[in-house]
């Protein structure tokens, strides 16, 4: 996250540059009324998945064809919420059901962690191909599947540097949710990732929408001044 002028310079909709974008209105979700940012959803029609946003951040999607950056599928798509370096949405396809979080001869002293799904005991494996940080064992384990998202997926904990949650929305098909550092509300938005049709409780739903409108605000707490706080808040401020 920049300052001021990138802040300020975001628009109230959220626009895609490739895939449909829709924007269903959080009206009906109850908010605490000290929470002022307006969230919307988007939706990939294409990869049949949704999250949840500060509407008022800008939605960039591109294509991709990169199997470099997570080793063992390849990422096609890339949804970009804000500016380049906030936070980032990675659909990656792996026919072979696996997925590492770090690139092969990454630069940075941070083990690689891999996940595969074992199709003979029906649940997801965790490695790390390049040892441990403790210096254990990387063979394979089962996977910490206890987190979900408020669509019931599982969240795939990731050692990569900054915020990065693995999610699969299918055995064959991720996305990954990080940033490049210094994002408050990168977990909180990871965690409104649904599959398209998913049945999500109303106060899961509305609880979960608070704590990203309450991390969000704090970052912009502490990153813009408090003229443009209120003038990118959806209520008016109090003078």
């Amino acid at each position: 996250m920049t300052g001021i002028v990138r802040i300020a310079a975001f628009v109230v909709v959220a626009i895609a540059a490739v895939a449909p974008t829709v924007l269903v209105s959080a009206a009906d979700v109850e908010l605490d009324p000290t929470i002022h940012h307006r969230m919307s959803r988007y939706v990939d029609a294409k990869d049949r998945f949704s999250f949840w946003y500060p509407a008022v951040l800008r939605i960039t999607v591109t294509a991709a064809n990169d199997d470099a950056s997570f080793p063992g599928g390849v990422a096609v798509e890339a949804v970009q919420v804000g500016s380049p370096g906030d936070i980032s949405l990675h659909v990656v396809n792996s026919p072979r059901s696996t997925i590492t979080d770090e690139p092969n001869g990454h630069a940075a002293p941070i083990p690689q962690t891999k996940y595969f799904y074992d199709a003979a005991s029906q649940r997801w494996m965790v490695a790390y191909p390049e040892g441990t940080d403790g210096g254990g064992s990387g063979a394979a384990a089962p996977a910490d599947v206890s987190k979900t998202t408020i669509g019931g997926l599982p969240v795939l904990p990731s050692g990569a540097r900054f915020d990065t949650t693995i999610i699969p929305l299918s055995a064959t098909q991720f996305v990954v949710v990080q940033d490049g550092g210094g994002i408050a509300f990168t977990n909180a938005l990871a965690y409104t990732v649904a599959a398209v049709g998913a049945h999500v409780d109303a106060k899961t739903l509305a609880a979960a929408l608070r704590a990203e409108a309450i991390a969000y605000e704090k970052q912009l707490q502490t990153t813009i001044s408090p003229a443009t706080l209120c003038a990118l808040q959806s209520s008016p401020c109090k003078k």
